[in-house]
């Protein structure tokens, strides 16, 4: 082969290299394209999962239902980050303070490795269970207190039967505490009577009549300290304004009538209740329940009360109502002419006792 002829030659084969080697570059080039798309996708789902919550998912019925005194038990619940790993182990539980009957919440959280977090909530009922026989003779004691007193500085009108010492209250609470006493709610106790629950069989109500000077300086610091629930039942025009201005955390301010603590009638102790309107008593309660912002419970004035008496406090809306007429109270009691306990002077430990 001649050197024109090889010249020729090559230059044919330059001719054929050049469009393969354009098509190589175009399919190595769509190849890298696909994978720089590929690679682009990656790095955003990594992004959009690095920022994903994780999932919880609670089993069973989104509400528990549960009798007060009954353990909790969590019908479980489960997790999973965005990868789809199993995080349930991490899951955080808060399972609230149980302290009367209600509807409270059951709080879920759980966080993944990248700080993402997500929570979840299940509601739980509380209820006592139905009324029971047993229940309906063992009786609930409502305790009537008034004063409450330091023996260092005496009252100035002189010790009487309505006087407790302070250290005798504190004594009594402490064993209500220790005992694991339970002080329902006045709702509650408008439901036991109505035979529609039962109470713990250890369960007693706290009454402190009047609203007095000794009682908020010596009494209600103990209510407090032991964290028991209690009522004061308060007097309008006697420090009514002051007691509607303070906010103790464990003290139900309910009425003692707005201006009826007084002499007036005719009957019982002579409280003026019973010589009012049927409009002007019911004026009187409906002011009273304004400026204490509840009704829930009532006292009659002086323990007086006649058959319009009663129908007035039915028509404020009281749930309970008290006497000063001596006992406890059972389901099927009329709950606008309910007794309680009083307890007299500063008696001892085993006295009180026979109380409950």
């Amino acid at each position: 082969m001649t050197r024109t002829e090889r010249a020729r030659k090559r230059k044919r084969t330059r001719r054929a290299i050049i469009p393969v080697l354009f098509i190589v570059i175009l399919i190595l080039g769509a190849i890298m394209g696909v994978m720089l798309q590929k690679e682009t996708a990656r790095k955003k789902e990594e992004a959009k999962l690095a920022v994903t919550p994780p999932v919880l998912t609670l089993n069973g019925d989104q509400a528990v239902n549960m009798f007060y005194g009954d353990e909790f038990k969590d019908p479980g619940f489960t997790a999973t980050d965005a990868y789809g790993d199993d995080i349930s182990a991490s899951v955080e539980t808060e399972i609230p303070d149980i302290d009367q009957s209600g509807e409270y919440e059951v709080k879920y959280a759980v966080t993944d490795k990248n700080g993402n977090r997500a929570e979840a909530t299940r509601k739980l009922n509380v209820t006592f269970p139905p009324q029971t026989k047993e229940g309906k003779k063992r009786g609930l004691s409502v305790l009537m207190y008034h004063k409450v007193y330091d023996p260092a500085k005496p009252p100035k009108k002189g010790v009487d039967a309505n006087c407790i010492k302070a250290a005798v209250l504190e004594e009594e609470l402490k064993y209500l505490v220790e005992e694991g006493y339970y002080f329902p709610t006045w709702k509650e106790v408008r439901q036991y009577l109505d035979g529609e629950i039962d109470l713990p069989e250890k369960s007693v109500c706290l009454t402190f009549d009047d609203g007095t000077t000794l009682f908020e300086e010596n009494g209600v610091p103990l209510i407090e300290k032991y964290d028991v629930r209690a009522t004061a039942f308060i007097i309008g025009t006697k420090r009514g304004k002051h007691w509607s201005q303070t906010d103790y955390k464990h003290l139900w301010l309910e009425s003692h009538s707005y201006d009826m603590h007084r002499p007036g009638g005719k009957i019982g102790h002579g409280g003026v209740f019973t010589a009012l309107s049927y409009d002007d008593a019911l004026a009187d309660l409906n002011k009273s329940i304004k400026l204490l912002g509840s009704g829930d419970a009532f006292a009659y004035p002086f323990g007086d009360y006649d058959d319009q008496c009663l129908k007035v406090v039915k028509d404020a809306g009281f749930l309970c109502a008290f006497t000063t007429e001596y006992g406890k109270i059972h389901p099927g009691d009329n709950p606008v002419k309910l007794t309680r306990v009083r307890v007299q002077g500063s008696p001892s430990l085993n006295q009180f006792k026979s109380l409950l």
